[in-house]
């Protein structure tokens, strides 16, 4: 006797996406790289002071622009110091719920999905409201691409959320 061949198809275990598979990796990496840059901010924050500091008093001929560039980044860097551990449990708990969400969509749970954009949104909003709109202003085009990356995430993201079926 020969065993019947049982069409398991129904029964087959969903599988994740190769968008939202490559998206969840993307998520993983970015919020690991933004981790550690996050941690290291005080250190980098007086490497930064000092090396300007070093640059302003070589005593080479620097234009008046050039100063304003160094008074500007002076002023954005003690905003950053004067505001360290709220800057950093804002970016840190930001990156902490992007990862999570991202390892729950991994198991296409649709919960994942919006932890990952409450991990998006809180550093932007925590951080505005922390360091004030004019920290912003100040970078505005740095602001403006990881604003743009932000958003990318969040519709790329939006339109895999079919795909979570938990």
């Amino acid at each position: 006797m020969e065993n019947p061949q049982i069409d398991q198809g129904e029964f087959d275990k969903p599988k994740l996406t190769k968008t939202l598979n490559i998206l969840t990796i993307l998520t993983i990496i970015g919020s690991a790289i933004f981790l550690i840059s996050v941690l290291l901010m005080p250190t980098c924050t007086g490497f930064s002071k000092k090396m300007m500091a070093k640059a302003a008093e070589s005593g080479q001929q620097m234009s008046p622009k050039d100063m304003e560039k160094i008074r500007e980044a002076n002023a954005q860097l003690e905003i950053v110091e004067k505001n360290m551990v709220p800057y950093i449990a804002i970016n840190v708990l930001g990156a902490g719920l992007c990862l999570f969400g991202a390892v729950m969509m991994r198991k296409l749970k649709k919960d994942g999905y919006w932890l990952y954009i409450a991990g998006q949104v809180l550093p932007w909003v925590g951080n505005i409201l922390v360091l004030g709109v004019a920290y912003f202003t100040g970078q505005m085009m740095n602001t403006i691409f990881m604003l743009m990356i932000t958003l990318l995430f969040i519709v790329l993201y939006t339109t895999q959320r079919k795909n979570l079926i938990y």
